[in-house]
This record gives structure tokens, sequence and C-alpha cells, in this order.
């Protein structure tokens, strides 16, 4: 299986030379008269050329699309980050989520969470796509104006919710400031530290773990 696969690559054609040997045969001892078009034959074997290498190439179109995504998902990140820094410097405090009477974090839906950060956020250039991974919003069909998307999040990455302490979130520079909801891009859910670096969770754990 191994060397039917490698045989099979995109970057070695050699076993459509077979079909090239049946076309010259096919030709031999005739005489090749001037035209302007192709056979049936000729046709029917540029197709299947054509057929096999977009098999090939898929899954590799796939895997393009997937580091881009990833790629965008971290600019989104880091666009987070700077927006939570000037949120930071100009309140001197974390965005702080709505109290109960008790003066705990008041029990919000998943909804008005989303709602909470959107806005706190906004006003630094933030808006709801900054939020989002593009490849779960593909996966989800966030994109797909017939999808039913009401209960799907729109928030794809989880703030740390620090105190009202401004110096907190900056504790220390490994801080997880913003976490990815989930290992989408494989490899483990990505992270953005207090200090600006984007890691995935795993390499996080063993930092700390050194």
């Amino acid at each position: 299986m191994a060397n039917q696969s490698s045989n099979r690559s995109p970057h070695n054609l050699s076993f459509l030379l077979p079909l090239v040997k049946h076309l010259r045969a096919f030709h031999s001892g005739k005489e090749i008269r001037k035209r302007d078009g192709f056979t049936l034959i000729e046709l029917m074997a540029v197709i299947a050329i054509i057929g096999i290498l977009s098999t090939l190439m898929l899954p590799e179109i796939g895997t393009i699309r997937e580091r881009a995504e990833k790629v965008v998902c971290m600019g989104h990140l880091r666009s987070l980050h700077v927006a939570l820094g000037s949120y930071l410097n100009d309140n001197e405090q974390w965005p702080q989520l709505p109290k109960d009477a008790n003066g705990a974090e008041a029990d919000l839906s998943p909804q008005d969470e989303e709602q909470f950060w959107f806005d706190a956020l906004k006003d630094y250039g933030i808006g709801v796509k900054d939020w989002q991974c593009p490849t779960l919003t593909r996966l989800l069909g966030l994109n797909n104006p017939n999808a039913d998307t009401s209960e799907a999040p729109k928030m794809h990455y989880t703030p740390t919710h620090f105190d009202d302490n401004p110096l907190t979130p900056r504790k220390w520079a490994a801080m997880p400031w913003l976490v990815e909801n989930g290992d989408i891009h494989h490899g483990g859910a990505l992270i953005i530290r207090a200090d600006g670096a984007v890691r995935t969770d795993m390499e996080a754990v063993n930092a700390f773990g050194n």
C-alpha cells in the first residue's frame, strides 16, 4: 500500500505512462492528418488525467485551507489581546462581569455573556467576527444563510475571568488571557498569553510543568 500511495503522488506521474503508450500505439502506422480538434479517445484521456490529478490534490488543498484558517485564527487572538490590553490601560481593570447581590459574578446565560464581551471591546475595533475561529465558523455553518445557527456559539475564544486588580492579568507573562474553545486545529487548543505569545494549551501545561 505504501508503494502504491507513493507512486500516485502528485509529484510522480509515472503511473500515467501506460495510458500514454496506449495513445501512441493507437496512432502508430496511421497517417496523422491535420485537424483542429481532438479525437474522442484523446478527449476521454485528458478528462481521465484531470480527474486523477484532482483526486490526488484534494487532500493537499484541504491541508492548505486548514493552515490558512489557523493563521487567521491566531491573528484574531492577537487582535483581541491588543484590545484587552488597551481596555486594561484605559479602565485600570479587566472587564468585570456583572455581580449578583452577594458580590459574586452573576449567572449569565451563554448568549448574555457573549454579548457582554462583544460590548466590552467594540470600542476598540473588535467586531463579532474577531471572536470567531474561521475553522469553527465553517464547521458550524455560521456563514450559511440557510443553516439554523441560533444555538451555535458566536464567541469561539473564552477570556480568563480576572479580578478588578489591574496587576492581576499581567502578574505572569505566561498567564492565559484567551483560550480557544476546543482543539480545533489539532495539537491542542490555542491560547494567547499575557505577553502576547500564541501557544497551545498542551505547550502551556508543559511550560508550567518545567
